[in-house]
């Protein structure tokens, strides 16, 4: 039987970097955590990590000269998160090949976009299960289940200029280290905050590092960048602190070819990964009822 490890080791396509590329429009949390190589490596299915904190409310004033003899380390929570396996299968007759050559990396490209869909999804929507019970699937918690709750701002009707203040003054009560302050948000939040400044202000389109066009809003407690997104859910903006956040892999998107059985040539992309929130208190959710 011809198997997989007929293969040679340069047959097993490494991914990592076309997937930083592909469909960037489509996955702007995953582009920009990528682009800005927030990536970090896992070694087991639970990726584990103490949370970052920074403490501000004691007197550390000191006599010159003086022994230290006081260490401070600041009470920190273990969070985890689970690591999702993604897996696409690809499978071309051996006519179709015939036909066309090119068939099977397009098949490949197309594959690995709806990989990286699937992922941008569950980075924002994630619902975290261990895969201990049926059908006993890990999956990760997105960032809406990782926001802090005091941090979360309730609106009535639409999105207002005070809510937007709102939020990036709870965030910037948090005691935050220094990032930059993204909001994802669905067409219908965007065009709310479009209408708040609609004759008032003018503002320009800027063209980040990773190919996105966004909006910002410039406030007391920092800027935030607007980031328009078909998969955040539509009551609701989400904003975070990207100094605190990380894509973590324990394994990094690959092609993997199958066993060739029939006239048909098979593969599979695959990626094993999770969400890495430094700090929960670095999230923040908008929800509009």
């Amino acid at each position: 039987m011809f198997k997989s490890t007929n293969f040679t080791n340069a047959e097993l396509v490494n991914l990592s970097k076309e997937i930083a590329v592909v469909g960037v429009e489509y996955t702007p949390l995953t582009s920009l955590l990528l682009a800005k190589g927030k990536v970090e490596k896992a070694t087991s299915p639970i990726f584990t990590w103490r949370e970052r904190s920074l403490v501000h409310d004691e007197d550390i004033s000191a006599v010159e000269g003086e022994d230290t003899t006081v260490f401070t380390e600041s009470g920190r929570r273990e969070l985890n998160n689970v690591l999702e396996i993604f897996k696409k299968g690809v499978s071309i007759s051996g006519t179709a090949i015939a036909m066309q050559s090119n068939q099977f990396a397009s098949e490949i490209n197309d594959r690995l976009l709806e990989l990286k869909i699937n992922l941008e999804k569950k980075l924002i929507n994630g619902t975290k299960n261990d895969g201990s019970t049926a059908p006993y699937k890990r999956q990760m918690a997105g960032l809406v289940a990782f926001a802090d709750p005091t941090n979360a701002v309730n609106v009535k009707g639409t999105v207002k200029e005070d809510d937007v203040k709102r939020v990036m003054r709870n965030l910037w009560n948090q005691d935050l280290a220094e990032g930059q302050y993204y909001a994802l948000v669905n067409a219908d939040i965007k065009e709310q905050i479009d209408a708040i400044y609609k004759d008032r202000y003018s503002y320009q389109h800027i063209t980040t590092n990773f190919g996105l066009v966004v909006d910002s809003i410039e406030t007391n407690y920092g800027t935030l960048n607007l980031i328009l997104s078909k998969h955040v859910p539509a009551d609701k903006m989400v904003v975070f602190n990207d100094a605190y956040l990380n894509l973590v892999y324990l394994r990094e998107p690959a092609f993997e070819p199958l066993a060739k059985t029939g006239d048909s040539v098979k593969g599979q992309v695959i990626a094993e990964a999770t969400l890495k929130v430094a700090s929960p208190k670095a999230v923040a959710v908008v929800t509009v009822a």
